[in-house]
């Protein structure tokens, strides 16, 4: 009883194993699967989810999600490749949007907008993390103020482009940045930087999609 006791537990631990695997190698940021999730599904308000849309949806989901299990440990450790890591995360929406026959156009307006609410998101990000390091004052508060600058740029050119959506979602990481900005979050606040900033994520999708 007692070997077969053994067994089985042998058998369990090697059926766990490879699943440790698979969530080991899956990226454990927060930011990383709010962003995917608000971008795909924006893309699938503003082209009315249907079979292909779904679908494209999905295989966009996977291929993102397999590329970031690659590189996650790379991205980490750069600035440049978390920067770049944030365009193509708001990139996944545009073959949901081009799949449900959105204009290139519209599309083009809805991937500037969203890559400037993602990467203002992702600067706030950094300015906590810039406390904690040398020369951390100055570069908080360049983050900071660059995260503000860009939202308020984008809300400027999409007023004056007369595009009501995305001035709308840019206005709103503009005001959560300028919020961030005068609060100065630490690194010991990234649970309520985190819900803060997927709750702007989540927003300035439905701002798009309407």
């Amino acid at each position: 009883m007692q070997f077969a006791a053994g067994d089985a537990m042998s058998f369990e631990a090697a059926a766990i194993q490879p699943l440790r695997r698979v969530r080991n190698a899956l990226p454990s940021e927060h930011g990383f699967w709010v962003m995917l999730g608000g971008a795909l599904a924006s893309a699938l308000l503003r082209a009315h989810p249907d079979a292909v849309t779904l679908l494209v949806a999905t295989v966009t989901a996977l291929g993102v999600v397999a590329a970031a299990s690659v590189f996650h440990r790379r991205i980490r450790r750069s600035s440049m490749a978390q920067l770049a890591a944030t365009l193509m995360l708001s990139a996944s929406a545009v073959p949901v949007e081009l799949a449900g026959g959105l204009s290139i156009q519209s599309v083009a307006l809805a991937e500037i907008a969203r890559a400037i609410v993602f990467v203002s998101s992702a600067l706030v990000v950094r300015a906590a993390f810039a406390r904690n390091t040398r020369d951390g004052a100055t570069r908080n508060w360049f983050l900071h103020l660059s995260s503000v600058a860009i939202a308020a740029a984008g809300t400027l050119a999409f007023y004056v482009a007369a595009q009501t959506r995305e001035a709308i979602a840019c206005a709103m990481a503009g005001a959560v940045c300028a919020v961030f900005a005068y609060q100065r979050p630490t690194v010991k606040q990234l649970k309520m930087l985190g819900l803060s900033l997927s709750g702007l994520v989540l927003a300035s999708a439905l701002a798009l999609a309407l």
